[in-house]
Order: structure tokens, then C-alpha cells, then sequence
């Protein structure tokens, strides 16, 4: 009876393991949740800076910024060459790509030069 008794015994603690590895799962995806808040919440404050360093407000960010706006110029430049290169250009109304010899954007209809 012994036997039986350890085997019991054996599979309860089998079966708390099981349950622990579960509520530890849950636990870890609730803490990666907030984890994931916290980066979105950071990206919103970084927004808010960039938007007052875009409308001229100083800030003690105003460096990080104007890097930002270095990159982004960078990268237009970048696209441009990109459009060049695939004889298109972007529509003034919407900024969808169109082929330079389009005379109406094939997604929002406006007409292009």
C-alpha cells in the first residue's frame, strides 16, 4: 500500500508542478503586457517632445531631435532616389506611388501634374 500511497503522492506533486508552470506562464505574459504599456507609453511621451521641437518649443531634447529630423530628411532622400530609380513619383493629395506618366492617382483619383 506504501507504493500506492507514494504513487498518489507522486502525482499530486506532478500535478502542482503543472499547475505552477501555468499560473507562471500567465504571470510572465501579464508582466510582458505591462512591459509592452511601459514602451508604448515611452514612444507616446517621445512623440509629444518631437511634435513641440517641430513646432519650435525648447526643450532639453531639442539635440535627440534634430537628430531625428536628420534621419527623416535622410530617409526622403533615400525614398526619392528609390522613386527615381522606379521612374514614379508620390501623389500630392494621398502619398501614394504612381508612375510619372500617370494624370490621375489610381487610389485617391487626384488629378497629378
Amino acid at each position: 500500500m506504501a507504493f500506492l500511497d507514494d504513487l498518489k503522492k507522486f502525482g499530486k506533486n506532478i500535478t502542482d508542478k503543472g499547475k505552477d508552470v501555468i499560473e507562471i506562464t500567465k504571470l510572465n505574459s501579464q508582466i510582458n503586457a505591462e512591459k509592452d504599456k511601459i514602451k508604448e507609453t515611452y514612444s507616446k511621451i517621445g512623440e509629444e517632445v518631437y511634435k513641440a521641437y517641430k513646432e519650435g518649443q525648447s526643450s532639453a531634447y531639442d539635440e535627440l531631435c534634430a537628430q531625428i529630423k536628420e534621419m527623416e530628411d535622410k530617409i526622403n532622400e533615400l525614398q526619392a532616389k528609390v522613386l527615381e530609380l522606379k521612374n514614379a513619383a508620390k501623389c500630392p493629395n494621398c502619398g501614394a506611388e504612381v508612375a510619372k506618366d500617370t494624370a490621375f492617382c489610381s487610389k485617391c483619383g487626384a488629378k497629378l501634374n
